[in-house]
């Protein structure tokens, strides 16, 4: 059972990670929204509407980031790097990481092309309709889209900070306890994946989380992301995440193919639903 909680812990942490939402900072009384800013510096409503409206130009990008996460004794890195196609949605991904039991390199590669996800390991294919994904499709459709950072954004306007740094525009978060629950239910509902994480919300002690996004100070795309997500779930004993991801490449991926090899992969039987 306490597996069981910690694997649910660690879904709930990734599915914030991998969809690059952002909340804001606990003090809504700071005025950050409308309030006075540096000379040539920007309001949050302004970057919001910049960011927003540069979104709508991105139709591709690509992305490479590291997921470290701790629990216990217990400890995960993964490397991701991915090409993305926004709609409709076309993705190849590598994820490297090593296997906890017995510190071995594991490598899986993946694709979505033509409503198909094909996956890769140890040398075999395997392929399932997108269809058969359920609320999985929805959750990876969020996870690569450069919009969904923004939706949260919307709603906390007010309540998050930003600065320019060099040539970017810096927002930080810093949320905890209820706050950063609530900032995590609303993200659940917004990738679709509520509803088979409500009752694991319910036994997770929300620690803290400290986000940093940065945006391209004259395109406003996104540059980079940090975040560090402590949980608890039984006491003395803590679930930590760490996820640093950069996005390069906009508009630069016109097409995915398919390797030779995945077009003879086996279909995927047993799927969840």
């Amino acid at each position: 059972m306490k597996k069981a909680r910690w694997v649910a812990a660690g879904i709930v942490a990734a599915s914030i990670g991998l969809a690059g939402c952002q909340d804001g900072q606990t003090d809504t009384g700071s005025g950050s929204g409308s309030g006075s800013t540096k000379s040539g510096e920007l309001s949050n409503t302004e970057l919001l509407n910049k960011a927003t409206a540069a979104q709508k130009d991105i139709k591709s990008f690509h992305m490479e980031g590291t997921v470290n996460s701790k629990a216990g004794e217990m400890t995960v890195d993964q490397k991701v790097s991915a090409d993305i196609i926004q709609k409709p949605l076309t993705m190849h991904q590598t994820m490297t990481m090593k296997n906890p039991q017995d510190g071995k390199d594991m490598s899986i590669e993946s694709y979505i092309v033509d409503d198909k996800m094909y996956i890769s390991q140890n040398g075999q294919w395997l392929v399932q309709d997108v269809s058969e994904l359920g609320d999985m499709v929805e959750a990876m459709e969020s996870s690569a889209s450069t919009d969904q950072n923004l939706k949260l954004l919307k709603k906390y306007k007010d309540n998050w900070t930003a600065k320019k740094e060099g040539d970017v525009y810096q927002i930080d978060v810093k949320l905890k306890g209820d706050d950063l629950k609530a900032f995590m239910k609303d993200s659940l509902e917004q990738t679709g994946q509520m509803a088979q994480m409500k009752d694991a919300m319910d036994s997770i002690d929300y620690k803290k989380m400290n986000y940093k996004m940065t945006y391209d100070a004259k395109t406003f795309y996104p540059k980079s992301l940090d975040m560090d997500m402590v949980f608890a779930i039984e006491k003395d004993t803590e679930f930590n995440m760490k996820n640093a991801s950069t996005f390069s490449k906009f508009n630069e991926i016109d097409e995915i193919k398919l390797p030779a090899e995945a077009k003879d992969a086996q279909p995927l039987t047993g799927a969840t639903q």
